[in-house]
């Protein structure tokens, strides 16, 4: 058919059929969103959802008859199928409607059954497994910019799938920004008249709610209605506080897409302070490859490195630490004595070999994901497998118990075990109500266990006993007609039914009611089959039901156990993230940082966390920062690795306060708030930014948000402009970071005007990516060395890039012409680094060999060990 453009659905539902007239209703309901329709077997759209849905969903467009002479457009898809396509619009970031049948149509007493949407459906508020990535969450944020304090923005953060109900304030846009990229919501809740344009480029589905959710006693209403409460003073939060709009319209809209079923699962709000976390600007998180690489690729990154959990449960969970570095010291140190005690049972065996740890772990490769099972129970949507899967668990639990009772003290594994001693009758409640191999839906029936119910039990009897009983009567009416030949059977359009054929139909009872003539056979009822008809397919329908409400008291019991289920579930995935940073630690020889009181970042053979995995030879690397040397000043080639040392130390400092080992032979780590980098080159050309302007909009962030216990790392800065502006803009904001910020800063650059800062402020420190050069090659050693570069290599790299001969000759010719500034009086100029360091060498081996120890006086040494002193400090 050919696809009809625009045909928008008609406003006065006046000479439409009853059914257009229901749908016509209940899409005003459903607003923008597409409605799902359900005519039987079929979930149907119509007029601009036909068309926006064949689209989206590559289905046909057909037509349901006309009005006034225009063709109704219709799309559909088959009800069984719905998850799929779900899957696919929620993927494209829509939202649908889901209207079900509330009434059979044999009970209706029109000639139009009920309908009535059940569910709303949003990239925020889905809780399907087939719709929700395994290792992600997939939650929403509500933002109001309105109550109480002007100054402040409220949040509130809503995971249906698991009942997590946070809130919090920021008090700028830019903290703004920080938030949404810490929580990664796939929805957002604003007030309609809300303009959000300064955090679009914040990936998510933003939706608009009427400005009167976010009032704030409609809010705290709702909040007080759903905990059952009179005041939220027991969550800790306050009266004036500016969130309370914000988490009475997230709720209210989490209600509207459930429709007819209860949140039970959301106990509680967590009220979270961003002074809780070191602050990650969403740069920061990009430049780190936390969880997704600077190309938007999901590995090689840091979560894909260290994601050795066996739960998806714990896999989210380690994301959620990996963006939530801690300032807590007590609950790091915490993790860190947890990690210590599963490790201190390893001794000299590899860990994967070590008994207690696999033998745990090979147990929660068993678990489910009981943390979004136990929230579709509360939402009455759990499947009847997932009770089994239920079962099974807490089958596992008492073995991995009774093996924790093993592992050397530590406050948070007993914790852990604490919470794990799951209600057993939980366990009899499923065992004796559910099939062992239950039905994939309860209106497949097949679900409900034998002997548990004796109504159902008396039902099911009934419709086994259906062969047997046909058979029996065929047999009684063959002898009492004499029809040999004589047949029972069932169709969907006459039932059961008595077949004869032609050259037998004289023998036929009068008692027999003739109901269908063919060809070669007559077909009759009689008063007991009739009777036998009506009392077989009412008792399967009777079963079914029977079934259908059983199960919903199953799960209104098992109700009573959420907060149980909840608090185990999270001890799984807490216990399965600390189990895999601990293997994590002992195949990769990470180590248990200190955690310091003072403003400092000391690091000694320090790696980076994903390249060292990927490379057969990683050189290590010290850092030394702390309030007598707050800068250091980085040179070198490119290629030379200034950019993985930076990294490393900023991973190595966010490992850290995450509560994980570290890639260190040693590491200390300070009081860092804080981490802000500024690498790489990139345009923002939809936003109408050059590379240079984001460059300076970045540095600009970072000189107006850091402080002295914040990590700053820069990295080529000032390149998008003249040579002069450019190491005029770099000497200024390095400058600005000593003087004013006082944060501890790593500044790379090629700008070697700039390693003249430390003679004039005595907290920078010049030190350089050491690289040897040869006739044929320039090899880099990627080992950081105290004092300038001599060169930055840049057309000995642009060599090994395979620019043509031609261009690397006429480059070398123009650099010889050009005269270049002496940077430091004692640095020589060189050809060859390798030759240079054995001439130091030599030059110190002859001081020392002309030195006449017996004549010496102690003067004279005093003297002669200062003049050794200043060689080797010279050419450091």
């Amino acid at each position: 058919m050919k696809k009809h453009s625009c045909i928008k659905m008609p406003t006065i539902v006046e000479g439409l059929s009853p059914l257009m007239q229901q749908y016509i209703s209940l899409k005003k309901e459903a607003g923008s969103m597409l409605l799902f329709f359900r005519m039987g077997d079929f979930y149907e759209m119509f007029y601009e959802d036909a068309e926006k849905g064949s689209l989206l969903l590559n289905i046909n467009l057909t037509k349901r008859g006309f009005i006034n002479g225009i063709p109704i457009p219709m799309a559909g898809i088959p009800a069984n199928s719905l998850e799929q396509y779900l899957k696919k619009l929620i993927e494209q970031g829509e939202s649908v409607a889901i209207c079900e049948q509330i009434t059979d149509f044999s009970n209706s007493k029109t000639n139009l059954v009920e309908r009535k949407i059940v569910r709303i459906i949003t990239p925020g508020t889905i809780t399907e497994e087939s719709l929700l990535s395994s290792k992600s969450d997939s939650a929403m944020v509500a933002i109001d910019p309105y109550q109480y304090n002007k100054q402040k923005i409220g949040i509130s953060y809503l995971n249906l799938a698991n009942g997590d109900f946070k809130v919090m304030e920021c008090q700028s846009l830019q903290e703004l920004k920080s938030e949404l990229h810490r929580l990664s919501p796939t929805e957002i809740i604003i007030p309609e008249e809300y303009n959000l344009t300064s955090t679009q480029d914040f990936s998510a589905t933003y939706t608009k709610v009427p400005k009167w959710h976010f009032d704030y006693e409609n809010a705290l209403k709702h909040l007080l209605t759903h905990f059952e409460i009179l005041s939220l003073d027991s969550f800790g939060i306050s009266t004036n506080s500016s969130y309370i709009g914000a988490a009475g319209a997230i709720l209210r809209y989490a209600y509207k897409a459930q429709s007819i079923y209860a949140l039970s699962h959301i106990r509680t709000i967590q009220v979270e302070h961003s002074k809780q976390f070191v602050f990650l600007d969403p740069f920061t998180r990009r430049n780190l490859e936390i969880t997704q690489t600077i190309y938007g690729e999901k590995s090689p990154t840091l979560f894909s490195h260290l994601d050795r959990c066996n739960t998806s449960m714990g896999s989210r969970l380690l994301k959620k630490w990996l963006h939530n570095p801690l300032t807590n010291d007590k609950e790091i140190k915490l993790r860190q004595d947890a990690i210590n005690s599963l490790l201190s049972i390893n001794k000299k065996d590899k860990l994967e070999n070590n008994n207690i740890i696999q033998t745990i772990r090979n147990l929660l490769k068993e678990i489910p994901d009981l943390e979004r099972i136990t929230s579709r129970i509360a939402l009455k949507s759990i499947r009847p497998k997932e009770l089994i899967y239920v079962k099974n668990t807490i089958k596992i639990i008492p073995q991995i118990n009774s093996l924790l009772i093993i592992i050397k003290k530590s406050e948070k594994i007993t914790n852990i075990k604490e919470k794990l001693l799951i209600d057993t009758s939980i366990y009899d409640l499923i065992n004796e109500s559910i099939n062992p191999e239950p039905a994939y839906s309860i209106k497949e029936g097949n679900v409900i266990a034998d002997g548990f119910d004796h109504e159902l039990d008396t039902l099911r009897s009934i419709s086994k006993n259906e062969n047997t009983y046909l058979q029996e009567l065929e047999t009684k009416e063959k002898i009492k007609t004499g029809i040999t030949n004589l047949r029972l059977s069932f169709s969907r359009i006459h039932g059961f039914y008595i077949e004869i054929t032609k050259g037998q139909i004289e023998k036929a009872p009068s008692h027999y009611k003739r109901i269908q003539t063919l060809k070669n056979v007559e077909r009759f009822t009689i008063p007991e089959l009739k009777t036998w008809e009506d009392k077989i397919l009412s008792a399967k329908e009777k079963a079914l039901s029977r079934e259908k409400y059983l199960y919903e008291q199953i799960i209104q019991k098992l109700n009573n156990y959420i907060t149980n289920l909840i608090e185990c579930a999270k001890a799984i995935a807490e216990f399965d993230v600390l189990s895999a940073l601990a293997e994590h630690a002992f195949v990769y020889e990470w180590t248990c940082p200190t955690i310091s009181n003072e403003n400092e970042i000391i690091i000694k053979s320090g790696r980076h966390p994903i390249v060292e995995a990927h490379i057969e030879t990683f050189v290590p690397n010290d850092c030394f920062l702390s309030n007598e040397q707050k800068m250091l000043i980085i040179t070198g080639p490119n290629m030379g690795g200034k950019s993985t040392y930076m990294r490393q130390i900023a991973l190595i400092s966010l490992l850290a306060k995450v509560g994980s080992f570290v890639p260190a032979y040693e590491a200390k780590i300070g009081t860092i708030d804080r981490i802000f980098t500024r690498i790489g080159a990139s345009d923002d050309i939809s936003g109408g930014k050059s590379t240079f302007m984001v460059e300076m909009t970045e540095a600009s962030i970072i000189l107006s948000s850091s402080n002295k216990n914040s990590l700053v790392l820069i990295d080529e800065i000032g390149r998008g402009t003249s040579t002069n502006e450019g190491i005029s803009l770099a000497w200024g904001i390095a400058d600005y970071l000593l003087n004013y910020n006082k944060s501890l800063t790593i500044f790379a650059t090629h700008y070697f005007e700039l390693t003249k800062i430390p003679h004039i402020h005595k907290q920078a420190t010049n030190v350089h990516m050491s690289a040897i050069e040869t006739e044929d090659d320039l090899i880099f050693l990627h080992e950081l060395k105290n004092g300038p570069a001599n060169q930055s290599y840049g057309i000995q790299v642009a060599k090994k890039a395979g620019l043509p001969i031609e261009v690397i000759q006429k480059s070398i010719e123009k650099l010889n012409s050009i005269k270049e500034p002496t940077i430091e009086n004692d640095i020589q100029p060189i050809s060859n680094a390798h030759n240079y360091e054995l001439e130091q060498y030599e030059k110190l081996k002859k001081v020392i060999l002309n030195i006449n120890v017996d004549e010496t006086t102690p003067l004279e040494s005093l003297n002669k060990l200062k003049s050794i002193q200043k060689i080797i400090i010279n050419n450091q």
